[in-house]
């Protein structure tokens, strides 16, 4: 009797483990594993547009608060185990009114000339680049201005998980928007070097419906502005800490951004920020502001393997 027991178990332990096995083999038949991604292409092409309802940069308004719009392309190259390599260029609508009360140079746009490296070990990604800001037709009181600059940038991030981000840059020139130029006009000679230093956090939601999610991303930092040139005209320390955060609904290609921009200076600040005088109009460009953008953005390989 005990054998006819044991003979019994052993059969059915063996039913148990041929039927398990016949059950993976079943599913490894219905879900076979994912294909290998799409190897990325030796040149690839960034592009896309955008309508803001204003045009901020750092915290100030570059488009009088009104509509802003533009659009941008990034060559990329990607030789294997080598990072990417790229070169941009972007164009935005600017309205800085060269009318008498506020006296600008009102320039036909920003052009932003860009070029760098990046790469990505991991959770862990770098960019190494640089941003040439070129302001073509500009005119001062029937003369030819020019308020063109450069910055290095150095842009590092890390995923904590697929959905959360931060990141840390650093931005530096050694003349904002040509300062050296105005201060040459006043009979100083000063450059007003800056760096703008910021700390962000992007977290991808988990309100997710087909191809709709939404994202909420927001952004800390400092502008230090070398006071030395502007205190010596009579300015006060133009420096000042920015922050914005928003949400973003995505849908394919298009994102719609909803966001807040605030800072900490007082119409003073603003003043010698810009180059105006007490009383100006441009001061109230440094104000909190709450923006809607709506963006679109995708890459020739995108388009292509659809």
């Amino acid at each position: 009797m005990r054998n006819f027991k044991g003979l019994l178990l052993g059969i059915g332990v063996a039913a148990l483990l041929s039927g398990s096995a016949l059950a993976a083999d079943v599913l490894v038949r219905k879900a076979p594993p994912p294909p290998a991604p799409a190897p990325t292409p030796l040149w690839d092409l960034a592009f896309g547009a955008a309508l803001m309802s204003d045009y901020n940069f750092r915290g100030v308004s570059q488009s009088n608060r009104e509509i802003s719009y533009g659009a941008y392309a990034e060559l990329q190259f990607n030789p294997a185990n080598m990072g990417q390599f790229y070169v941009g260029l972007a164009a935005w609508r600017v309205n800085w009114p060269s009318t008498p009360a506020f006296g600008f140079t009102n320039p036909a746009a920003e052009v932003d000339i860009t070029g760098g490296w990046r790469n990505k070990w991991g959770a862990f990604a770098l960019d190494l680049g640089f941003i040439y800001y070129y302001y073509p037709n500009e005119v001062f009181n029937g003369f030819t201005s020019n308020s063109d600059f450069w910055e290095f940038a150095v842009k590092a991030a890390y995923d904590v998980t697929p959905d959360l981000t931060f990141g840390v840059n650093v931005f530096y020139t050694p003349d904002l928007l040509n300062y050296s130029q105005s201060f040459a006009a006043v009979g100083v000679a000063a450059k007003a070097s800056a760096t703008y230093a910021s700390i962000t956090g992007k977290w991808v939601t988990p309100w997710k419906s087909g191809d709709f999610g939404s994202y909420i991303s927001g952004e800390l930092g400092h502008w230090w502005i070398a006071s030395s040139g502007f205190v010596a005209t009579g300015y006060v320390d133009p420096s000042y800490s920015y922050a914005n955060i928003g949400l973003a609904i995505t849908w394919k290609t298009l994102t719609l951004d909803f966001r807040y921009h605030g800072n900490d200076m007082n119409v003073a600040t603003c003043t010698a920020f810009l180059w105006s005088a007490p009383g100006n109009p441009s001061n109230a460009w440094c104000g909190s502001a709450f923006i809607v953008a709506l963006k679109f953005d995708t890459t020739l390989s995108a388009l292509t393997a659809k």
